[in-house]
Parts: structure tokens; sequence; C-alpha cells
């Protein structure tokens, strides 16, 4: 058996090899080589890969495509999150050698020893990578959205002016705004930054639309997510696209923590501390559903009935992640035996999904007018 360390970067990458006979007592008993990320580059690494290889590589932005060029190639390829491994590397002297070697022996004593130290992480396909590349610079545009308002609010308190945010975030007091002041200096502020704002608005609905089409190979999941009420289709895709597919999870606790709605417990003689949420797990879906809780809390009397009894005497915060919590929790069996909502509402449901299919189709019809032309 070979082992491979690899350290990462955007330009080129570090190799540590081991084999299984090597000698913990010679310090040599490695090989290390650098490579560009480049043709030629991976034309020299992949003459040194056999079927017998282990290849264990940290998470970064370019590790999911650099590893799909190479894992048909090795026996197995292990993707490791950077929070776990910082967690058990106690080098306080950190350069490409020594982290691609420190990444070789943990991948070795794991293989052998038959301990699981590194859990992977899961390889999604192609097409949950572009989804996930799509609600990053969703949510992107909408951060943008956020800091144009709080600026053009900002000028008008400054000024006096007494327009509230709501009469911001509505479209129909921009002209309004537009024509506020005589001021040249707030004049041309106020118009730059609407103009940006309106602007950022078109992007992020055509980053939307993007969303809706990509996901168009996930209509039976959706289907399945959209049947609980307050769970939109660009919230069924947000949690498709976390979680890639059920069956990874063993439980909904583990399913839910991974979402970052279950708090971590820890439990010393006679004391208990509760924890934040795991930060290995991803948390888009928790976000869009935090944004939307007060649409999900009304869609479901007996949660809202829970959700102000706990807020009573608990932090909002804390109850809010326990609404999410359960939710998800309702979710994952769904999912994982393929049925809808019990609290189903047909009609609604059927409304969310002509919806959906609606502009399937009227994207495909100009899609093909245009090929035509």
């Amino acid at each position: 058996m070979n082992f491979i360390g690899i350290d990462l970067h955007t330009n080129r990458f570090t190799c540590c090899y081991r084999t299984e006979q090597s000698n913990v007592e010679v310090r040599n008993d490695r090989e290390m080589r650098t490579f560009d990320l480049s043709v030629e580059g991976l034309a020299a690494f992949y003459q040194a890969l056999t079927a017998d290889t282990y290849v264990l590589v940290e998470a970064t932005i370019t590790t999911f495509s650099f590893v799909r060029l190479f894992r048909n190639r090795v026996k197995e390829v292990i993707v490791a999150n950077t929070y776990e491994l910082k967690q058990i590397s106690l080098a306080r002297c950190n350069t490409d050698n020594i982290d691609a070697d420190k990444l070789c022996r943990i991948l070795k004593m794991q293989v052998l020893s038959g301990e699981q130290t590194i859990w992977p992480v899961t390889i999604p396909p192609e097409e949950i990578q572009d989804l996930r590349g799509l609600f990053t610079t969703y949510r992107l545009y909408r951060k943008q959205e956020t800091q144009l308002k709080n600026r053009i609010h900002s000028l008008l308190k400054e000024r006096l002016y007494g327009f509230i945010r709501e009469d911001i975030f509505g479209k129909k007091n921009r002209r309004e705004l537009r024509e506020l002041s005589n001021d040249p200096v707030l004049h041309f502020q106020i118009n730059q930054l609407l103009d940006r704002l309106e602007r950022d608005q078109a992007d992020t609905e055509a980053v939307k639309e993007q969303v809706l089409l990509a996901a168009e190979p996930f209509m039976a999941q959706i289907e399945i997510l959209t049947s609980m009420k307050g769970i939109s289709v660009f919230i069924a895709i947000a949690i498709i696209a976390d979680i890639i597919e059920v069956s990874r999870f063993r439980d909904s606790k583990a399913f839910t923590s991974y979402l970052r709605s279950a708090p971590k417990v820890a439990n010393s003689n006679r004391s208990v501390s509760i924890r934040g949420t795991n930060k290995q797990g991803r948390k888009l879906s928790a976000t869009l559903l935090t944004q939307s809780l007060n649409h999900v809390l009304s869609a479901s009397p007996k949660l809202s009935r829970w959700y102000e009894r706990l807020v009573e005497y608990k932090k909002a915060g804390l109850v809010r992640t326990g609404v999410r919590r359960r939710v998800f929790a309702e979710i994952y069996q769904m999912l994982k035996k393929g049925e809808y909502h019990y609290g189903r509402d047909p009609e609604k449901h059927e409304a969310k999904m002509i919806q959906y299919r609606s502009f399937l189709k009227k994207h495909e019809k100009t899609k093909n007018m245009q090929k035509s032309t």
C-alpha cells in the first residue's frame, strides 16, 4: 500500500509519499514532491498513482474539482474537514512539507490501524457543487443589498428625513427618494446607491432563476420537501444542496447537527452546559429557514404554540434553533421514507409545484425559440 498526503494550494500542491513498509526509525522514510497545478504538473503526479494508493487532502475551495481528476486512479481519496484537522494538529510551525507530511502520517495510521480518526467529507456531485456555488453568489448579492439599504437609511437619518427602512425596501418610494433633496452631494449619493441597489436586486433575481433551473434533476426531492407548510421550492433546493443525500446520515440527530440546528451538550459531574452548534456542518438551510421562520410558524399552529410557550422563559435565539431542529427532524423522516408531510395541504402543495413546473417549461420554451432563431 502507498499513502499520499497532499497540501493543496491554488497554483500548486505538495505531496508526501509513504509506503506500508516505511521504517518509523528512519527520518528519510518519506518522499516530498511539489507539482504545479497544470497539465504538465498533473501528468507527472499521475505517474506515481497506483490502484493500492490512499490519498488524504484537506478540504479547500479547489479540493473537490482537484480530487475528481484522479480519484478513479487510486484506492481511496479522503477529503478531510479543515476544522477537524486543526483539532488534532499540534504543530506550531507550518510549511507545505510539514502539512503534507502530517496528512500522510494521519492517513497511514488510520488505514493500517483501522481506527477512524478522520471522518471524510463527502465529495458532492457536480450538480450539487453548482447549486452550492449559485447559493453563495445569491447570499453575496443579498448581503450587498442589505449594506446598500443600511447606507441609504443612514444618509436619510443624518439629514433628518423621516423615512423608515420599510420605505427603502419597497419600490413605490424610490422616485421620491431620488428627488428628495436640493443638496447636490446627498442627491448624488442617494441616486448612486439606488442605482446599485436596483442592479443588485436584478442580479439576485437572475441568480435565483438559475438556482431553480439547476435544481430540475432533483424534482422528486423538491416535491417531498414542499409538502411541508412553510417550505418553498427555493428553501427545498437549499436543503438538497446542503445534504446531498439523506442516506448519508445515520439518524435525525446527525441530520439536524449537520444543518447546524442541534447544539452540543457537555456533561461533567452534575453540571450540564449547552454549547454552540456543529461548525463542521453547513448553514445555508438554517439561514434561509430562519429568515422565513414567521411563515413556518404561522403555517403550523402546533409549532407556533410550542414556540410561544418556550420563548416566555428561554432566549429567543435558542428557541428559534429549537424550531429549526424540529423542522429538520421532520424533513429527515420525510426524505428517508419518501413520504409527504403529514400536515400537507394538497391544494397549496400542488400550487407550489405547478408554479415551479410552469417556470421550467417557460424557460425551456424560450430556450428552444432562441435556438431556432
